[in-house]
């Protein structure tokens, strides 16, 4: 179906690509973690997240009648058949690599689906984290609610700093940026870091943390756009570190800040926090 309309059969899909490459990971790919090349972003791909992708790949080749416009963190941009797309789907094949690669259990797989020419992150029609060792299932149509595993996900109350758990990036390439997240470090109760930013944003929407953030300015669209979704639909907000809506997504290597929290007066708390950090 082409068009604004959320088609009632993409959440249905998403989890069964998500199924399957869960089982996938969780048996073959264990045993397949060499690594075979730089990815579009110049990241390293495993062998693991290769075939993680093919799988989707193959899955939507398979579920979707018509074209899809696949952009994919391994393989940049493949069109699943010949002809004019009917959504375009931006996957993570494994947030968390190097969390599977050691056997964390913090790994996720991630799958935005958008129409075909409007990569707005609010235009999101469907989106799906999914935690590939617990099999916890976080997902959200536009204009249908939020929902882990199959129940509605409530973000926290929590309104004031010193009472939050934040979630916060810290993998800085650019170690003199460290700064940037010293106020936050001052001020939150605690604060977390898992290893998979996927995960760290959709747990905004049912709790899991009050608040996420990352001010690393490298965070690309494949992790965030579908948890983005997520967090909206729970009713949280999710903006980038000038309290802006989050940009169009122009390519895979687009790096972006986010500020995520499940209240508002949380969200600007943590604005604060992030914009003292900056020029501190």
């Amino acid at each position: 179906m082409r068009g604004g309309a959320v088609p009632e059969d993409l959440l249905p899909l998403l989890r069964a690509i998500f199924a399957q490459v869960r089982t996938f990971l969780l048996t073959e790919g264990r045993g397949h973690l060499e690594t075979v090349r730089m990815n579009p972003r110049g990241d390293v791909s495993k062998a693991f997240d290769l075939e993680a992708e093919e799988r989707i790949l193959a899955a939507l080749r398979e579920g979707v009648a018509e074209p899809v416009r696949v952009l994919g963190e391994e393989r940049g941009e493949v069109l699943t058949k010949p002809g004019r797309p009917a959504y375009t789907v931006i996957v993570d094949p494994v947030d968390g690599s190097e969390n599977f690669a050691r056997g964390n259990d913090c790994t996720a797989v991630s799958l935005a689906v958008l129409p075909p020419e409007d990569l707005r992150p609010e235009a999101a029609l469907a989106g799906l984290v999914g935690n590939v060792y617990t099999g916890t299932i976080f997902e959200a149509s536009r204009g249908g609610g939020a929902r882990k595993s199959g129940r509605a996900a409530v973000p926290s109350a929590v309104a004031r700093l010193g009472e939050a758990l934040v979630a916060v990036d810290f993998n800085f390439r650019d170690k003199g940026t460290v700064s940037r997240v010293v106020p936050l470090l001052a001020r939150a109760r605690d604060l977390r870091r898992y290893g998979s930013a996927a995960l760290e944003l959709a747990g905004v929407a049912s709790g899991g943390a009050d608040g996420y953030v990352d001010v690393r300015g490298t965070l690309s669209p494949e992790n965030y756009l579908a948890a983005a979704l997520i967090v909206r639909e729970a009713g949280g907000l999710v903006t980038d570190w000038d309290g802006n809506p989050l940009p169009p997504v122009r390519s895979l290597t687009q790096g972006q800040t986010i500020v995520a929290a499940g209240t508002a007066r949380l969200h600007q708390a943590l604005l604060e926090a992030v914009r003292e950090g900056r020029t501190g």
